[in-house]
């Protein structure tokens, strides 16, 4: 039996077949998972049709992280499938192009809001609206959010870094609210990949060239297998005294001098 086996997972980000989401969805199935999927609008119809295409039949909910009441219609809707949840996939970020530039001052507050509220605030919305269906996990649950460098500054992903910034706190403030509950919260901070989303920020994809370039493990943009299996790991029970942490998947990229950790 798989490390999944019997466990029910919601995710988030799936997409395209380059989603990171997406990789993660195959690894919890390989491993016996019962997946639920979230989307939105015009999204789903890529949604379902990237689930077919890898022989994933999910059910698939309706979730927009930039509705403050999404969340919990999103709950209400789990808890008809399942009365436990073992675990939940932040795979989300968004920005209207003027918060994703060099200059801050671009974007207006609305701006920077509609980002901060998508790809950070959003998490604990999600996970607040789940918590009844994680604290009945029979295992204990796990919280895993997906960001990247939150601890530099890149050029081209301007409000974004911030968000990325702010999702960190969230993650260790979650982690010590909802321990007492066995609900784990990390987060993993995974290299430049070439993603659909990615491709809307200036200057990732020179980025991943630079990690394929310093990388002591070497770094494949466009292989998401690595930090898919990071968070098949943390989602698992395996790691069950694990929380609050950032576990770094970039081929070892932030270990040299001149990379984005020195």
């Amino acid at each position: 039996m798989g490390i999944h086996n019997g466990k029910t997972y919601l995710l988030t980000g799936v997409l395209t077949k380059r989603s990171i989401a997406t990789s993660v969805a195959a690894e919890l199935h390989a491993g016996g998972a019962t997946l639920l999927v979230t989307s939105f609008d015009r999204a789903r119809a890529t949604t379902q049709r990237t689930l077919r295409s890898l022989n994933l039949n999910p059910e698939v909910l309706d979730y927009d992280a930039s509705s403050p009441t999404s969340a919990e219609e999103l709950a209400d809707e789990v808890a008809q499938h399942t009365n436990a949840l073992d675990g939940l996939l932040f795979a989300i970020a968004g920005a209207p192009k003027e918060a994703l530039q060099r200059d801050l001052s671009r974007a207006s507050a609305a701006q920077v809001g509609e980002t901060l509220t998508t790809s950070a605030l959003a998490l604990s919305n999600l996970t607040f609206a789940l918590a009844p269906q994680l604290r009945r996990a029979e295992d204990g649950a796990s919280v895993v959010a997906l960001t990247f460098s939150p601890h530099r500054v890149w050029p081209g992903y301007g409000w974004m870094g911030i968000a990325k910034a702010t999702l960190e706190s969230i993650v260790k403030h979650l982690a010590v609210e909802l321990g007492p509950s066995a609900i784990r919260v990390n987060q993993v901070d995974a290299g430049p990949l070439r993603t659909a989303a990615a491709r809307q920020i200036g200057g990732l994809s020179e980025a991943a060239d630079y990690f394929g370039t310093i990388a002591p493990l070497g770094w494949d943009a466009a292989d998401a297998t690595a930090v898919a299996s990071a968070c098949s790991m943390l989602l698992s029970p395996l790691l069950k005294a694990t929380t609050g942490t950032t576990l770094i998947v970039d081929g070892g990229a932030h270990l040299v001098g001149g990379s984005r950790d020195d």
